[in-house]
């Protein structure tokens, strides 16, 4: 009889704990559960990855948009401290070059959130490109001498006057040894080599960019200038 008491107890104090972890994990350890730690998930890991998906088949903005929801604070972040945040502020950085400083995401992204990332100004446009500029100088010095980072910092620089000759001098030096990563950075390069006159390497950086991309449309806006 005692035996049969002394389960029925067992049972009870069990399900006490089990009922303790699904309501608060504090209360199991008093159960005995240091086994049970508490667990934070950071959904931010699973964000930012379903965003490089969208960015890597070419819906730039719809990743852009994505990174701000979640990060409404990214463009104080330091790349340095977060592989998450160095990932996210890439992303965003060429995504706000490739939309000219104003990002498309008024429908995606909430009021509190969208600081001057719609470029509703041209203040707001520039000071997007800066941070572009600021942001990709940081990663390319955690990630020191990635082409691909290269490749799209000299597309971000690309957007900004005073900084098209550094942005020439890194492409050309990629092209030099085949190591431009994208067609956007090819695309780049010819609008730069058609600035400087150079028809030909113009010529030659469509050709390439043609070559790699999914999309003519890439590539359509520099060759239709020339």
């Amino acid at each position: 009889m005692k035996t049969r008491i002394s389960k029925s107890l067992m049972v009870v104090v069990a399900a006490g704990c089990f009922s303790a972890l699904a309501v608060e994990p504090s209360e199991a350890r008093a159960c005995g559960g240091e086994w049970a730690p508490e667990v934070y998930i950071d959904h931010r890991i699973q964000g930012v990855a379903r965003a490089e998906k969208m960015f890597e088949a070419g819906k730039v903005d719809q990743a852009a948009a994505t990174v701000i929801r979640m990060m409404p604070h990214i463009a104080t972040l330091k790349a340095s401290r977060s592989t998450l945040v160095e990932r996210s502020q890439r992303m965003l950085a060429v995504a706000v070059a490739r939309a000219d400083g104003a990002l498309p995401v008024a429908e995606e992204v909430p009021d509190y959130a969208r600081g001057t990332w719609l470029g509703a100004k041209d203040a707001d446009r520039q000071t997007n490109l800066s941070w572009a500029v600021s942001a990709l100088r940081q990663v390319d010095e955690l990630k020191k001498d990635d082409p691909s980072v290269q490749t799209e910092l000299a597309e971000v620089l690309a957007k900004v006057p005073e900084h098209k000759k550094e942005a020439r001098t890194i492409l050309e030096s990629l092209a030099q040894r085949d190591l431009v990563s994208t067609p956007e950075g090819y695309a780049v390069l010819a609008e730069l080599r058609k600035e400087a006159g150079d028809a030909k390497g113009q010529k030659v950086a469509l050709e390439r960019c043609a070559a790699m991309a999914k999309s003519a449309a890439v590539c359509r806006s520099t060759e239709a200038q020339s």
